[in-house]
């Protein structure tokens, strides 16, 4: 790349002048000096640092965002709300995927490996001057290492930290299970069954600690038989629907969408039919729950909320030093899969 130096060297002028003739200060040079310096410019295809340019001024101007994995479903639009702000506010972001889905599958948990990955990435992100770093996960774990001595503000989003020395920014997993619980309570269902993901999930323990509050409060006893455990696949749910259906439930809440078109696959094999035997309910709002006859109802995740409010923590001065959990509020989604 065509430095300054050079254009100053081929026109036989100091690096200041050619620096104040692009920068287009008057007197800088004479008019002819000043078209040789603009014509070598233009010959040479130099472009301006403007990185190195706000790195002058004291500033980069530019965030880091570090997701555990571009691919999964919830993290583009998270990445896209970060942007989005970003661009608002006159920032850029420089983006590192750590692929951690692609290399350990959904079975990820913590571990000396991520830490050190962690670190190097952050490192790397520091390096280029980042003025705050957003890390974004694929799905909603506590993340117990944290770098130590960040001079920048650092926020997770869509993950969480156990300890709370750092803001996180999640979906509120326990009131949307409760909203979804209740809504089908008020269609006349008093026997839900529920496909929940693994057990040690996060969002698992919350949406089902929604669920069983929403039965508590609507006087309706909690039946252990009615739930059942998956693995966030469209086969668990399929396995798992006549676990459920031939117990008399008269309506399934999975908690995602994959494993809710598993549920609505096996009632078409089977004589039932969905949205009138049963009611099926889904979660996430995936490109999958519409595509079904009929469609799936389901539980819309603020995804470009989570991004856009990680950011602004991190950008707002007055607000860097939040700490603790954010929860932002799910829209429920009533289709043809769900009835009276």
């Amino acid at each position: 790349m065509t430095t300054i130096k050079e254009i100053a060297r081929l026109a036989g002028v100091s690096a200041a002048t050619v620096s104040n003739v692009l920068n287009g200060k008057p007197g800088a040079a004479s008019p002819e000096k000043r078209n040789e310096i603009l014509g070598l410019a233009k010959k040479l295809n130099y472009t301006v640092n403007v990185f190195a340019r706000r790195l002058q001024k004291g500033k980069s101007n530019t965030i880091g965002i570090i997701t555990e994995d571009l691919t999964v479903f919830n993290t583009p639009d998270i990445v896209d709300g970060i942007y989005e702000y970003c661009s608002e506010k006159g920032y850029e972001a420089i983006l590192e995927n750590m692929r951690l889905y692609k290399k350990f599958g959904s079975n990820f948990i913590d571990s000396p490996a991520h830490h050190g990955l962690i670190g190097k990435t952050v490192k790397n992100l520091l390096e280029k001057q980042v003025e705050g770093i957003v890390y974004v996960g694929y799905h909603c774990h506590d993340i117990s290492y944290i770098p130590r001595s960040l001079p920048v503000p650092f926020v997770y989003a869509y993950c969480y930290s156990g300890n709370r020395l750092l803001p996180s920014v999640l979906m509120d997993d326990r009131k949307a299970g409760y909203d979804v619980t209740a809504l089908l309570i008020q269609q006349n269902h008093r026997n839900i069954g529920v496909i929940c993901g693994p057990l040690s999930s996060y969002s698992t323990q919350q949406r089902l600690a929604g669920y069983r509050e929403a039965l508590l409060n609507h006087n309706i006893q909690y039946n252990d038989k009615n739930v059942v455990f998956g693995d966030w696949e469209k086969g668990s749910g399929y396995e798992l629907a006549p676990v459920l259906l031939k117990s008399g439930v008269t309506a399934v809440f999975a908690f995602n969408d994959l494993m809710a078109g598993g549920v609505v696959d096996w009632c078409r094999d089977h004589g039932f039919r969905p949205g009138v035997d049963v009611s099926i309910f889904g979660f996430d709002n995936r490109e999958v729950s519409r595509f079904y006859n009929p469609q799936i109802s389901t539980v819309e995740i603020p995804l470009l909320g989570i991004g856009r409010r990680a950011i602004e923590i991190v950008l707002d001065t007055g607000a860097s030093g939040e700490n603790g959990t954010i929860m932002l509020p799910c829209m429920v989604h009533e289709r043809a899969s769900s009835k009276r």
